[in-house]
């Protein structure tokens, strides 16, 4: 893909980056704000640098789940970690793929982010039904979990749940694709090269290189 469809979404949320830290890199924590998963495991196997592998695996409804793994490339902890994934389930159009979270101090809180990239499989027919359909919306999924993760961390414990259910995220994921914009705070996201204006700080882009 262009390097200019990448997956960029960022927040800047109310709590200490030790916070944003353990409710990301957390499996537990991780599944309960992140629409995309919902179940995301640490394997026994363990690389040379220490790091494990994690089954992630999501359910597409009537009991049929797809399921990926991956493996982190890079983390240095309270900073950024840079990360791989796959899939050999043929239910998923995503294949291998490569991204980045980025953690950063700031007044008031956090500035979070990520940006990522994948290949897919069935070819032409894939590449296309990626374009129309899927960037879109796995794009907008990761921006309503941002979302969610904001709101979680602003006291609202009470809007983890219903935002867990993908009835609720349709609406937003047609008005957004109508032009719905975030309100000024809210979780934003991009298909861009990850290098886009107001970033708070020229590490987010070093941090993403060390993810290529």
């Amino acid at each position: 893909m262009p390097a200019a469809r990448k997956i960029v979404v960022e927040v800047t949320l109310p709590a200490p980056v030790e916070r944003v830290w353990e409710r990301s890199q957390e499996p537990d924590q991780h599944v309960r704000w992140d629409i995309r998963f919902d179940t995301i495991r640490y394997l026994d196997q363990v690389d040379a640098r220490g790091f494990h592998r994690m089954d992630y695996r999501t359910g597409i409804g009537f009991g049929v789940e797809i399921q990926g793994f991956g493996a982190f490339l890079h983390s240095t902890p309270l900073e950024h970690s840079s990360f791989e994934f796959d899939s050999a389930d043929w239910k998923s159009l995503i294949t291998r793929g490569r991204g980045v979270w980025i953690y950063q101090p700031v007044e008031g809180g956090t500035f979070f982010k990520t940006v990522y990239d994948y290949d897919v499989r069935f070819g032409a027919v894939g590449r296309i039904i990626d374009a129309l359909l899927f960037r879109p919306l796995i794009r907008l999924a990761t921006e309503w979990s941002f979302e969610t993760l904001r709101r979680w961390l602003a006291g609202d414990e009470a809007c983890v749940v219903p935002r867990r259910s993908r009835f609720r995220f349709l609406p937003f994921f047609v008005a957004r694709l109508f032009g719905r914009q975030p309100r000024p705070g809210q979780a934003r996201s991009w298909l861009g090269t990850g290098q886009a204006e107001a970033q708070p700080a020229a590490a987010s882009a070093s941090a993403e290189g060390r993810a290529r």
